[in-house]
C-alpha cells in the first residue's frame, strides 16, 4: 500500500473515532443510570392522577354509588294521603291515609345490591388508578427510549455524512474506488432514513405521553436502569390475585348479582296496603279501615327471577374466565421480566465493555491499515446497531417491569418505598 492511502485512512479513522469515542464515559448514548429514587416517579404519578379526567369520572362514579346505597337503604313505600269532598243533596268529605308494608323485605335486598355496587365502584376507582399509573409509566418509558434512539440516529447520520464527504474527496484524489464511494453514499442515505424514522417515532411517543399526562412537560423524571429481582419460586399467586382491583370488581358484581336475584324473588310475595279513612256526611261521622293485597295471578314475576339467575350465572362464568386470564398473565409477565432482566444485566456487565473494546480495536486496526474502508464501515455499522439494540432492550426491560406491576397490582407499593411489593428480593441488584 502506498503512503497517501495510508495517510487518508489514518485521517478518516481519526475523524470518525473522534465523533464516537471522546471518552466513553461521556458518551450521551450509553445506557444511562439514574441515582434518583422512585420518589420522582411517585410525584409524577401523583400529579397525573390528581389531574386526569378519568380519575375524576371514577370518583364521581363512587359518589353516585354511595348515594345509591343511601337511597336503597330508605323505605320502599311512602304513605299516601287522600282527600275527597262532595257537594250534592248532602255534603260530605273524607280524609284517608294508606301505607303499603314491605312485607317481603325488598328494602334489605336492594340495600345489599347497592352495597356491593358501591364496593365494586370503589374497586373500579382503584383499578383506574393503577391502570392510569401504568399507562403513564409506559408512556414515559416509550418517550425516553424514542428520544434516545433519535439522538443515536442523529449521531449515526453525522458519522456517516462525514464519512461520505471524506470518501468523495478521496475518490477525487484517486485514492478510493467507485465501489467504496457508492458504499459510503449508501451508508449515509441509510442513516438519513433511520434518522427520519426515529424522528417520527419520537413525535408519536411524545404525543402519546402528552395524551396521558395532559401536556408535554420538559422536566420529566428519569428512569433508572436498576430494578429489583422477582423471587419466582416463592410467588404467592393467590395472595396477589386476591388483591387485584379488577378481580375485586368481579367479586362484588357477582355478590350484587346474587343479591339481585332476591329482589324479584321477594317481589313475588304480596305487599299488603293498610288504609284508614275518616270524614263527615251531614252530621254523621264516618270512619273506615281498608286492607288491599295484590294478586299475582296474571304476572307471577317468575320471568324476572329467571333473568336475574341467568345474569348471575353469566357474571360467575365471566369471573372464572377473568381469573384464569389474570393468573396466566401474572405468571407470563413475571417470567418475561426475569428473562429481560437477565439479558439487561448481562449487557451492563459485559456489553458496554466489549463495545468500547471493539471501537478501540477498530481504530487501531484501521490506523495500522490492516482493514480497508469497507470492512471498517461494516464493523462500525455493527457497533452502532448494537448500541441501538441496547436501547431497545432497555425499553423492553422497563415495559416488562411495568406490565408485571400491572398484572400483580403492586404499582402503588413499588412507588411507595415504605410499602414495597411482595415477592421481590431484598438484595436489589
Amino acid at each position: 500500500m502506498c503512503l497517501i492511502p495510508r495517510l487518508w485512512a489514518g485521517l478518516c479513522a481519526g475523524l470518525l473515532l473522534c465523533t464516537i469515542t471522546p471518552g466513553m464515559a461521556q458518551d450521551p448514548y450509553s445506557i444511562r443510570k439514574s441515582d434518583r429514587s422512585t420518589k420522582d416517579l411517585s410525584k409524577f404519578i401523583e400529579v397525573l392522577l390528581n389531574n386526569h379526567p378519568r380519575m375524576a369520572a371514577a370518583r364521581a362514579a363512587v359518589e353516585a354509588a354511595r348515594a345509591g346505597e343511601r337511597a336503597a337503604g330508605k323505605p320502599v313505600f311512602n304513605p299516601e294521603l287522600e282527600f275527597e269532598a262532595e257537594t250534592a243533596e248532602t255534603d260530605s268529605f273524607s280524609l284517608g291515609l294508606s301505607q303499603t308494608i314491605d312485607w317481603s323485605d325488598r328494602r334489605s335486598a336492594q340495600a345489599s345490591v347497592a352495597r356491593f355496587e358501591r364496593e365494586a365502584s370503589e374497586a373500579e376507582l382503584e383499578q383506574v388508578k393503577q391502570s392510569l399509573a401504568i399507562e403513564g409509566l409506559l408512556a414515559l418509558s416509550d418517550a425516553k427510549s424514542a428520544q434516545d434512539l433519535y439522538q443515536l440516529a442523529q449521531r449515526r447520520l453525522q458519522i456517516m455524512s462525514r464519512f461520505s464527504g471524506l470518501a468523495e474527496r478521496r475518490y477525487r484524489a484517486g485514492d478510493l474506488g467507485q465501489v467504496e464511494l457508492d458504499l459510503a453514499r449508501l451508508a449515509a442515505a441509510q442513516a438519513r432514513f433511520e434518522q427520519a424514522q426515529t424522528a417520527a417515532n419520537q413525535i408519536e411517543a411524545q404525543q402519546a405521553l402528552a395524551a396521558v399526562i395532559g401536556d408535554s412537560r420538559s422536566n420529566l423524571p428519569l428512569l433508572t436502569s436498576k430494578l429489583p429481582a422477582l423471587d419466582l419460586d416463592h410467588l404467592d399467586l393467590d395472595s396477589l390475585l386476591e388483591k387485584l382491583p379488577n378481580l375485586r370488581v368481579l367479586r362484588n358484581r357477582i355478590a350484587a348479582g346474587r343479591a339481585m336475584v332476591q329482589i324479584p324473588t321477594r317481589e313475588r310475595r304480596p305487599n299488603p296496603t293498610f288504609g284508614f279513612r275518616g270524614g263527615r256526611e251531614e252530621s254523621d261521622t264516618l270512619l273506615g279501615v281498608s286492607i288491599s293485597v295484590p294478586l299475582l295471578v296474571r304476572n307471577d314475576l317468575q320471568a324476572e327471577v329467571d333473568v336475574a339467575n341467568a345474569e348471575l350465572i353469566k357474571a360467575q362464568q365471566e369471573g372464572q374466565d377473568t381469573y384464569r386470564q389474570a393468573r396466566a398473565r401474572l405468571i407470563s409477565t413475571a417470567e418475561r421480566y426475569r428473562i429481560l432482566r437477565g439479558a439487561w444485566e448481562h449487557w451492563e456487565q459485559t456489553g458496554k465493555i466489549s463495545l468500547k473494546h471493539q471501537i478501540d480495536l477498530l481504530q487501531r486496526i484501521w490506523q495500522a491499515g490492516e482493514i480497508d474502508t469497507t470492512d471498517y464501515l461494516v464493523q462500525l455499522k455493527q457497533t452502532l446497531d448494537t448500541r441501538s439494540s441496547a436501547l431497545e432492550l432497555r425499553a423492553q426491560f422497563w415495559r416488562a417491569w411495568f406490565e408485571w406491576l400491572a398484572a400483580s397490582g403492586q404499582v402503588g407499593g413499588w412507588l411507595n418505598p415504605k410499602n414495597p411489593p411482595s415477592n421481590i428480593e431484598s438484595n436489589t441488584k
